[in-house]
Formats: structure tokens, sequence, C-alpha cells
């Protein structure tokens, strides 16, 4: 299905196509239309050395982009390259295609849009997942730096009923937990934003042996003291105006990194919407995912 949307009532300003029950703005990729370029994705041609960082949005894509790609270039630098170049829904399938490997490619999209060749054990998969609330409130930041979001409770209204950019986050989590269970022959790895944060050191230790990439104890504990969060932020500041993609957009640039925090949700959210998404929540019950909404 695809048809025209504009939003309303906090929904993103900008109009938007939907494919497939998601919902993204056609301003993502200006050289064909959206469904083209989806269908493009699943064709995509995987290499054995790709690494897809596959995450709903906000749970820490920028986050752990900049990790891996630390690891697999042996070296505590930031990437001169801009994320959005890397992610598949915003870049034309002909520049991912000509990017040089190891490509450390990103995505929000659901598991039914990821290339099919990743079903033949090419390449490998990074799912990083985040608490509900944080996320929420994370994007509510997000989307109102962009002009995209008016208020946390309209927010709360498109984000339940899954009619927020990039689709429903509680399908997105279940169809993340199916792909896992059914495929135990891929290379996936799984791990929570959480998890990061408590022991940066520690996860950065697993997604090298993960990747089958040596690294020293300094290297890892390099990697972890570069992407601390406030030296994250600082680097992301540096280019956020500059951004191509908030150019070629026309979006208001936005802060990428805001607070980093574990339990910064109980700053923003009333008791009842607290309640309203404990609630929801338990529609993932069954599914092998740790939420954890402190540390």
């Amino acid at each position: 299905m695809e048809g025209e949307h504009l939003g309303d009532n906090g929904s993103p300003g900008e109009e938007c196509v939907e494919v497939d029950g998601i919902l993204l703005p056609k301003i993502f990729v200006s050289n064909r239309p959206m469904k083209e370029h989806i269908d493009r994705i699943r064709a995509l041609d995987v290499r054995d050395d790709d690494v897809f960082i596959c995450a709903f949005a906000k749970s820490g894509t920028h986050w752990t982009w900049e990790v891996l790609n630390m690891l697999m270039s042996g070296k505590a630098e930031y990437q001169k390259q801009k994320k959005e170049t890397m992610m598949l829904e915003v870049t034309a399938v002909e520049t991912i295609e000509a990017l040089p490997s190891p490509r450390v490619l990103n995505t929000h999209l659901p598991v039914r849009m990821l290339p099919r060749q990743l079903m033949d054990k090419k390449g490998r998969i990074v799912f990083v997942y985040r608490n509900p609330k944080d996320l929420f409130v994370s994007m509510y930041f997000h989307l109102s730096q962009a002009k995209l979001a008016s208020t946390i409770k309209d927010l709360e209204e498109l984000f339940m009923t899954g009619r927020t950019v990039t689709g429903d986050y509680f399908r997105y989590m279940k169809e993340v937990d199916a792909f896992i269970k059914e495929n135990p022959q891929l290379n996936i790895f799984k791990v929570s934003f959480e998890d990061m944060k408590e022991d940066l050191v520690a996860a950065v230790g697993r997604y090298a042996e993960f990747l089958g990439v040596a690294v020293t104890p300094t290297l890892c504990t390099e990697i972890a003291d570069a992407c601390g969060f406030q030296k994250l932020k600082h680097f992301g500041e540096t280019y956020k105006e500059s951004s191509d993609f908030y150019i070629r957009t026309n979006i208001s640039p936005v802060t990428i990194f805001r607070k980093g925090e574990v339990g910064d949700w109980k700053n923003y959210m009333t008791v009842a919407q607290s309640e309203r998404f404990d609630a929801a929540i338990q529609q993932l019950d069954g599914c092998d995912f740790r939420f954890r909404y402190q540390l």
C-alpha cells in the first residue's frame, strides 16, 4: 500500500508516504518513489563483510554506529562520513552500492524491509533496542526540535497507534524477536542501550568478538572513552548544521545526542502516561527483551 498523508495532531508536518504499513517522509529519498526505493533495498547485494545496525528510531543507532566503525578501523577516531550517508532509507541505493568495504550500514526499517540476501547468511546484523519509555521521550524531543511534533500528549497517541514516522514500535519489536528466533543460523547480535550505558568497555569487547576483529584492552577502553556521551555530543554538534541530509530535506537541524540517560522518562511522563505505557508493553510479553528503566 502506498498513499500520501499530511501530518496533524503532532505527527510529522511533511508529506509522508505509507509503504507496507510504515510512514516515511517522501523527502528521505528524492530521486525515486519511496516504494521503489524500499524494493531496491530488499534487492540489495549484501557483502560478506557488511554490518547492518538495525534499531527503532532513538534506540542508540548513532552511538552504536560510531563504536562499530572504530572497531572495524582499529582506531578510536570519529567517522568523517555522516551516518545518514550509510542509512538505507535515506540514501540512494546506487550510493550504498558504491561504498567501499567493509560497510557499516544502518536503518530504522523493520526486518521485513531488510535485504533478502541477509537470509543467505551474508553479512552481520546488530539489533539495538532501548526501553520504550526513554525511547519515547527521546523521540519527542528529537521530533520537536525538527518541528515535526507539537505536544508530548499528541505524540503519545501516534506512538500507541503505530502512526509515528518509521512505524509501529511494538510491531517492530515483535518482528525482531520472531526474526531472531526463526533464524538461529544467521549472524545476529542483540544489545540494549542500557547494557551499553552500564558498561561500555565490556560492550565494546562483545561487539569486537561478534565482528571477529582483534582488539586490545587498551583499544576497547579508548573506544569507550571516545564514545562517552559528552564527547560524542560535542562531536555531533560540530557537524549538525552542515549535514547534507538537513540541507537537502529542509528539516530543521537537530541535536542527535541530548542526554543519553537511563530513566530520564521520569522527568517528562506523567503517572498516567507511564501506566498506559506499562499496559501497552505487556503485548511484548514472551519476547526476549530485557527492558531496564533505571540503572
